[in-house]
């Protein structure tokens, strides 16, 4: 999940991960992994499989000073490089796709990297302000629907808080009954989930048990 304010962002990512062998079955990690990475200007997250993501991730990180919209060219590297190894058949890869963010002037931006064609070049778009996207690999959102809609009823920028507690408090309010009950309904989300606020001059990243 991922939050576009006019003067911030939060992502929000459960750290559950699977990936797919060689007989076509699914591992999980016995340990929470977190699925937001980090570059210099920001986070780095998306939906699919974590490998390909890991992969992109680090393939642009060997590099210095690249253009941020370069994380397509990175992803489509890193899934070609997947797909080579084991196929062209698993959903999980052929569908993945990232999103970032970055530091501006006026506070923090949100960029997504994806593809709605398995045959076309991904596309870089930048999120719209006062936005929520909502990513999952099971797009069945009735059960968190109600919450959604109260989340987005009632997005405040980093601004009208007195202070950074105030405004982390009230996100993780909103996002903790979420991330439970997607994981009550769906066995590939952890009720768990790391966290992260950033400004057009800091940060803020934790995890969250959820118990």
């Amino acid at each position: 999940m991922a939050i576009q304010l006019n003067d911030s962002i939060i992502v929000a990512s459960d750290n559950k991960t699977a990936t797919i062998l060689e007989d076509d079955t699914l591992t999980f990690s016995k340990e929470n992994i977190s699925k937001i990475h980090s570059w210099e200007n920001g986070i780095v997250t998306g939906t699919g499989e974590y490998y390909v993501i890991s992969n992109a991730v680090r393939l642009f990180n060997n590099f210095k000073k690249l253009p941020h919209h370069y994380f397509a060219d990175c992803l489509d590297i890193s899934r070609k490089l997947r797909e080579f190894e084991i196929g062209t058949e698993y959903y999980q890869v052929a569908h993945t796709k990232l999103m970032y963010s970055t530091y501006t002037e006026n506070g923090a931006q949100l960029y997504r990297v994806e593809s709605f064609d398995q045959n076309e070049k991904y596309q870089v778009t930048a999120a719209d302000k006062m936005d929520i996207t909502v990513w999952m690999f099971d797009p069945k959102i009735e059960i968190i629907s109600m919450n959604l809609k109260e989340l987005y009823g009632g997005l405040k920028d980093r601004s009208f808080f007195k202070n950074n507690d105030e405004w982390v408090n009230y996100y993780i309010e909103h996002l903790a009954p979420i991330f439970k009950k997607k994981s009550q309904q769906d066995f590939l989300v952890s009720q768990s989930f790391d966290v992260f606020f950033q400004t057009k001059d800091q940060y803020i990243y934790g995890e969250f048990p959820n118990i």
